[in-house]
């Protein structure tokens, strides 16, 4: 069934040639880079979710675009056949690859200009004495919060009008350092976001294997004592979530930035909205499914732990976090004060913070860091995914926390981790270019999230964000069972022991701390047990080839003394395998890495098979101490490398998205799927496709389709006139299925009723058109509200909402603003100097609104 929904992209028309590097225009830029596709089979199941831009009008004219382009292209390479031409046609030409793709730190500084954090020496300061003391000549100073006894947070405004830069922030921030009674000051920074039971898609969760939990499972599968606190975008309602979840928090103080209509409450729940374009990337419950989803209840996914109880505190908004309000959240997960807040009922044990930004060691972390792990916390923090050194990501690069990194599926540091001296340990945090274990599915980490029409559903994700619940949830088992033992396990013993424990050969050069958690390995530290005999593990039964190479299976001694592990080939087409050694020897409780190699030569286009047998034995007694198979599939040539093609989509003035002539190019897989085109300067947001059926209709379900950054992560190009911009470089996975119907966004453009789709209708007097339906017998989809229009006929309609009322356009398209709708809230409504809607006797003021 093929789903074409795409907003607002209303055309893409040609594809000029582009012959590469001859000098740009002076109103053009060049951008570059590299798409990986999928090698998986697309068939069997998607990993993709859409974003917004995939959802909505607009998509026939952006699939007959893409036609034309295909058209096109073919014509060329029958051009191309019958000439003899060498010089590729399109506007793509072999440049060298970009840095790995992924949801990443946005660049630029990520100072939030005007607030600074105030550490006071004397606890219990209030905020009327806090203000007395930080006055600066020339500012109008206000108290925008706590993160703890100690912290606060201020924020600074000129008298004179003028708008605040960074370079001033901080010379405000060096100036109350000064205060007496101050111990220290610091910006306040914006931080950003970076899964053997019977549950129905476990055996999708290979990660978990990698981490030899279903061993671990056997000692301890958690308790009902231990809380994890998830740092993160909040919670959302879901089968497999809800019977886990305690009562949380809604840290975030913005109330733009909540999304939810004001500051700090006691509801944590996802308000979503935090992609560009406003789709939602339901992180927090996709964390929170790894560490703690109900398990063994025959559905669904299983969680790290199965027991524990799960603390949602949202501090990540529609535009990230910031360093004050995760501080907070810090201190009173733990069981800490923050004036202003009730006590928390069930302090946190443990901690994930699957997010961070780029900046040296924050002071006002650590000092929370200080003040509550000496009381018991355990935080555990996520890496980063620049592929970067993680001295510059905090929190992650501070003292006394579990910093954490990703590996793939073979156990070797993903290509997008973060690394270096603050990374402690690996675990599983996928690379979904990848599908090393053939199942059909990138090899992305599975979790709890919510679909398109936002019911609950399963999804793959990729990160140091999905590696970080597996540790939280390997400590929260650890923790319960130092409680068995009577003892109350601490942050260094969690550390120790996981370092002690971590399997080495997941180590690398840059450093990834003391390698791959081994889970069992860690709980068997605690509850002793040395006398076990040696017993065989192994992560995987299967390996999947195509055209050869080599891979890796993590061999494992899920017991006791020494294990002698003997490999054998069999099958018609064992000689094409190679193995770097055909016996290991494994001591108590480590892990182990075995190179298979697979060479195709010789071999025709076609599937092959063979098979590896593994051989257990106490490498003392020489008993038998189990077997495993692991199935090698081989498939040579069979499947043809596809061109992809790609799209550079701007907003114009009224929010609608366009494309220019030139925006569309094929990028060919001869060229190793490289590309440079070049395009008029303004800010672009690129996605890609494969038409993998070729059948001419493109983003059908299962087709490899990417986005820049990342499949969760919608982010803008700003391309500046003789600007050449590289490493524009992301995956194809294949797209996952959403509804057929179609829904309203209400206040989006339209020139007609069939633009507004569900019942809904367009007002044509509005700029642009503005979609609307009436609520009197019929809800108003997500992001609007239902107001009476007519008091006398009581006739009421849907009106799209904004988080800032008052203060200008807001979240609304260009042309509007966002109107006060005197109940707490926004609406988006006309800027009155585009279209009248005063009346004859309010005049319209120049800033949009009615006097």
């Amino acid at each position: 069934m093929r789903r074409l929904l795409i907003l607002g992209l209303l055309l893409l028309t040609g594809c000029p040639e582009d012959t590469g590097e001859e000098p740009l225009p002076t109103d053009e830029g060049r951008v570059q880079g590299k798409l990986t596709p999928f090698l998986g089979s697309s068939s069997v199941g998607s990993t993709a979710s859409r974003p917004a831009l995939l959802q909505g009008q607009g998509a026939a004219e952006l699939s007959r675009a893409l036609q034309r382009a295909r058209a096109q292209q073919q014509r060329l390479k029958q051009q191309k056949a019958s000439l003899d031409v060498s010089q590729p046609d399109f506007p793509v030409i072999p440049t060298p690859p970009g840095p790995p793709p992924l949801k990443r730190l946005p660049a630029g500084d990520p100072t939030i200009i005007g607030d600074v954090i105030v550490r006071f020496e004397q606890a219990g300061v209030s905020a009327q004495r806090a203000l007395e003391q930080v006055q600066v000549p020339g500012y109008r100073v206000t108290h925008k919060g706590y993160s703890s006894e100690y912290l606060h947070l201020v924020g600074f405004e000129a008298l004179d009008g003028h708008a605040l830069t960074v370079e001033e922030t901080g010379q405000l921030v060096s100036q109350l350092a000064q205060v007496p009674g101050v111990r220290f000051t610091e910006k306040n920074l914006r931080m950003y976001p970076f899964r053997t039971p019977n549950d129905k898609v476990y055996s999708l969760q290979w990660h978990y294997s990698a981490l030899n939990l279903p061993a671990a499972w056997d000692v301890s599968t958690g308790g009902s004592t231990v809380t994890v606190a998830v740092l993160d975008t909040g919670i959302v309602s879901h089968p497999d979530l809800t019977p886990r979840i305690v009562a949380g928090y809604d840290m975030v103080s913005d109330v733009s930035n909540a999304g939810d209509g004001n500051g700090r409450d006691s509801d944590p729940t996802d308000m979503g909205g935090d992609e560009p374009g406003g789709g939602s990337s339901w992180h927090g419950s996709h964390v929170a499914g790894t560490i703690g989803a109900a398990t063994d209840n025959t559905s669904g996914v299983a969680g790290v732990t199965w027991t524990a109880r799960i603390m949602p505190v949202r501090v990540l908004g529609k535009q990230g976090g910031t360093s004050a309000d995760i501080a907070a959240a810090m201190t009173w997960a733990t069981g800490g004060s923050v004036p202003g807040l009730p006590a928390n009922p069930t302090p946190a044990k443990v901690v994930n913070m699957s997010l961070g930004g780029a900046s040296a060691p924050s002071r006002t972390y650590q000092d929370v860091i200080d003040a509550r792990v000496p009381a018991g916390a355990i935080f555990v923090i996520a890496a980063g995914n620049e592929n970067t050194d993680a001295a510059n990501s905090t929190p992650c690069n501070q003292q006394n926390v579990i910093c954490v990194g990703s590996t793939n599926f073979a156990g070797k540091r993903s290509s997008f981790s973060n690394y270096g001296a603050p990374v402690d340990v690996m675990a599983a945090g996928g690379e979904m270019r990848e599908d090393l274990n053939g199942d059909g599915y990138a090899d992305g980490v599975l979790s709890t999230a919510l679909d398109d029409n936002k019911q609950p559903a399963y999804v793959f994700n990729q990160g140091t964000s999905m590696a970080t619940p597996h540790v939280s949830g390997v400590v929260a088992l650890m923790a319960a069972v130092s409680a068995d033992q009577g003892q109350n396990l601490t942050m260094a013993q969690a550390e120790n022991i996981l370092k002690a424990t971590a399997s080495p050969s997941s180590q690398c050069s840059q450093g990834c701390g003391a390698g791959l958690v081994n889970a069992q390995a860690a709980l068997k530290a605690l509850s002793g047990n040395p006398n076990d005999p040696p017993k065989l593990g192994v992560t995987t039964s299967l390996l999947s080839f195509r055209n050869g190479g080599t891979q890796q299976v993590l061999l494992s001694n899920l017991g006791g003394g020494s294990l002698k592990v003997t490999l054998a080939k069999s099958g018609t087409q064992a000689s094409a395998v190679t193995l770097s050694t055909t016996t290991v020897t494994i001591p108590a409780f480590r892990t182990q890495t075995l190179d298979v190699g697979v060479n195709t030569g010789g071999l025709a286009n076609g599937d092959y098979s063979a098979t590896l047998t593994l051989t257990g034995t106490d490498a003392n007694s020489n008993a038998a101490v189990g077997t495993a198979t692991v199935a090698v599939k081989i498939r040579v040539g069979l499947a043809e490398d596809q061109d992809a093609f790609i799209a550079f989509a701007y907003q114009n003035s009224l929010g609608e998205w366009k494309v220019d002539d030139n925006a569309v190019a094929v990028v060919e897989a001869s060229t190793g799927y490289q590309y440079s085109i070049k395009l008029s300067a303004r800010t672009y947001y690129t996605l890609a496709t494969i038409d993998d059926d070729n059948d001419g209709e493109f983003f059908e379900d299962g087709e490899r389709t990417g986005f820049w950054r990342n499949v969760d992560d919608f982010e803008p190009i700003p391309l500046a006139a003789q600007q050449t911009i590289t490493g524009i470089s992301y995956d194809l996975v294949p797209l996952a299925p959403i509804d057929d119907s179609p829904a309203l966004v209400v206040g989006s453009p339209c020139t007609s009723n069939a633009d507004c789709p569900d019942g809904g209708r367009c007002v044509l007097s509005y700029p642009g058109g503005y979609c609307t339906r009436d609520c009197n017998t019929q809800s108003c989809p997500a992001g609007s509200k239902c107001y009476v229009v007519d008091q006398a006929s009581d006739a009421r309609v849907c009106i799209q909402s904004c988080s800032g009322p008052s203060l200008g356009q807001s979240n609304c398209r260009t042309s509007y603003v966002c109107y006060d709708d005197s109940a707490g809230g926004g609406q988006c409504l006309p800027n009155c100097n585009a279209y009248n809607i005063c009346g004859s006797t309010p005049a319209c003021r120049a800033n949009g609104y009615c006097q």
